[in-house]
């Protein structure tokens, strides 16, 4: 059996631990065979000492065994969870952005949670904006193949997690589970936009879908910080495929669209947040609608929908004054 407390000394003495190990170690979590404790303090040692490549595979690897899977007969499937944790205080960009790729016909399952270290998540901006969140994977599975989109509630398709949600609550720090929400989709996303808080993260992240397999994903990170495609300087992209890696960075520039700071992008709370959407939806511009063009190009560049992130602007921006993008959160709705 594996040894909570060789595992946190080796951590703790600056070790990575094997992919092997760690999802050992996380399956123990997840089947509540560990105390509070032994979970906090391998949490905080890993934190310390940074998440290895081989421990966000393992750990991955244990989540994907005790997740709830969503079937569905969709041959290209994008995500664009990210990790969350850059504290920026930003709208909803990436559930906004899912949605509009979802009306431009690529289908979606947005993988997703409510807040965490955020003043908003992806399931409470979708609660106030009328989606219901909250059903059973059955239902998951009939909206994502009729509708083209679904959104994968962490809550109910990760059950196993009920057993460390208040060790994260009570840590209320970025832990190792912040990274692996991205990596493990419950409907298997072949194609990944992914936001994360750090160019560390970046790398870690983009090394571990490599193992773990994607048709291909863009891994993101802004220079101002956001888990976003930034229109605030540059954007680093990681472009992970299955031969292997390349880097891409993108300006405001590419995409057709004015600069915009991270500052015009803030929403206080769910309920802004939901209003900013609906406001975007309606066709109102401005930098927080620049903002979800910018990403969802990058979704259709990532899914072969565009052939440049321009045209993706274009794609995106029609999609949005056609009313496509409201009629396909209606649709959530009523669903």
């Amino acid at each position: 059996m594996t040894d909570f407390a060789d595992a946190i000394d080796q951590v703790q003495h600056g070790h990575d631990l094997p992919a092997e190990q760690t999802s050992d170690l996380i399956d123990l979590m997840l089947q509540g065979n560990a105390d509070e404790k032994q979970v906090s303090d391998l949490l905080l040692a890993l934190r310390d000492k940074g998440e290895a490549v081989s421990e966000l595979v393992g750990a991955a690897r244990a989540m994907r065994r005790h997740m709830t899977r969503i079937p569905h007969g969709h041959g290209t499937l994008l995500d664009t969870c990210g990790t969350g944790g850059s504290h920026s205080g930003t709208f909803n960009i990436s559930t906004a952005i899912a949605i509009v790729a979802a009306a431009a016909g690529v289908p979606v399952a947005k993988h997703g949670n409510r807040k965490a270290t955020s003043l908003t998540g992806s399931a409470d901006v979708l609660e106030e904006l009328g989606v219901p969140i909250e059903s059973e994977p059955d239902a998951v599975a009939q909206r994502l193949n009729e509708q083209g989109i679904c959104f994968c509630f962490a809550v109910k398709l990760h059950p196993a997690m009920r057993h460390v949600v208040g060790i994260r609550r009570k840590l209320g720090v970025k832990t190792l589970f912040n990274l692996l929400g991205p990596l493990c989709n419950p409907a298997g996303a072949t194609h990944q936009l992914l936001g994360t808080s750090s160019c560390d993260a970046q790398t870690k992240i983009a090394d571990a879908i490599s193992q773990l397999g994607t048709v291909r994903s863009f891994v993101v990170h802004g220079r101002d910080g956001q888990d976003e495609v930034s229109l605030d300087g540059y954007t680093d992209a990681i472009d992970v495929t299955t031969g292997g890696q390349s880097q891409q960075r993108w300006v405001p520039e590419d995409f057709g669209l004015a600069p915009t700071t991270m500052e015009s992008l803030s929403a206080a709370n769910p309920a802004q947040s939901a209003q900013i959407i609906r406001e975007i939806f309606d066709g109102h511009s401005s930098p927080r609608a620049d903002t979800v063009l910018a990403g969802t190009a990058a979704a259709l560049l990532l899914v072969g929908e565009v052939d440049s992130l321009r045209d993706g602007v274009s794609k995106a921006r029609e999609t949005i004054q056609s009313g496509a993008a409201k009629a396909k959160l209606q649709e959530l709705v009523a669903s």
